[in-house]
């Protein structure tokens, strides 16, 4: 296990980059244990930790969470977009997904958890968006952590879009709401980190 100091923090998250590529190496539990232990100690609002993990590893289970991947990155290319891609560069986007692009030796199915509810029924939507907030923070967490340990991953939202059929083969307890799938392994390519806006664009100082 790769170790790390505070010193090095800033660079970890300047350096964080989305990996869609993995090695079919497997992680050790350890390692993932580490990455989720990083996850619950995220802020969550009232510490009410209102979060569910689910880990993947199961071959099979891989292989199905890999084709709604796919699916659901079609259904996002073609009717979610306020401008659709053009055919030829979803066809080829698709390719990548078959080939191979997001199937990792691990997935992290993140979950919002308001079985035990904190707040009046009044303000359940409140509720709901401050739990989005928390597992938000929290998968930033495995995210950087998974980034200092070797390891790459890439936040999915897509899955959002089919959460029946992901729910079917994830299994979740009732009243826990799909977030996120975090794809997670050891990185098989060394992508380009995307420009970010001009920091003067996006802060007011009063």
């Amino acid at each position: 296990m790769s170790s790390y100091t505070c010193e090095c923090f800033p660079e970890i998250v300047s350096s964080r980059v989305s990996i869609r590529l993995f090695k079919p190496d497997s992680v050790p539990d350890d390692v993932l244990l580490e990455i989720i232990k990083s996850g619950i100690n995220a802020p969550s609002a009232g510490n009410g930790q209102q979060w569910f993990f689910i880990i993947v590893k199961d071959a099979e289970k891989r292989k199905a969470i890999h084709k709604l991947l796919l699916n659901a990155h079609r259904l996002y290319a073609e009717k979610v977009l306020r401008d659709p891609m053009p055919r030829e560069k979803v066809d080829k986007w698709m390719k990548r997904i078959i080939q191979g692009m997001y199937l990792a030796p691990v997935y992290i199915a993140a979950y919002i958890d308001l079985r035990d509810r904190l707040y009046k029924d009044e303000f359940y939507d409140l509720e709901k968006m401050w739990a989005i907030q928390s597992i938000s923070a929290a998968i930033e967490n495995m995210l950087l952590t998974a980034q200092a340990l070797g390891l790459g991953g890439v936040w999915l939202g897509v899955p959002l879009l089919m959460r029946k059929e992901f729910d079917k083969i994830l299994q979740p307890p009732n009243n826990c709401e799909l977030q996120a799938i975090i794809a997670l392994g050891y990185p098989a390519e060394k992508p380009k980190k995307r420009p970010r806006k001009p920091i003067e664009s996006v802060i007011k100082i009063l």
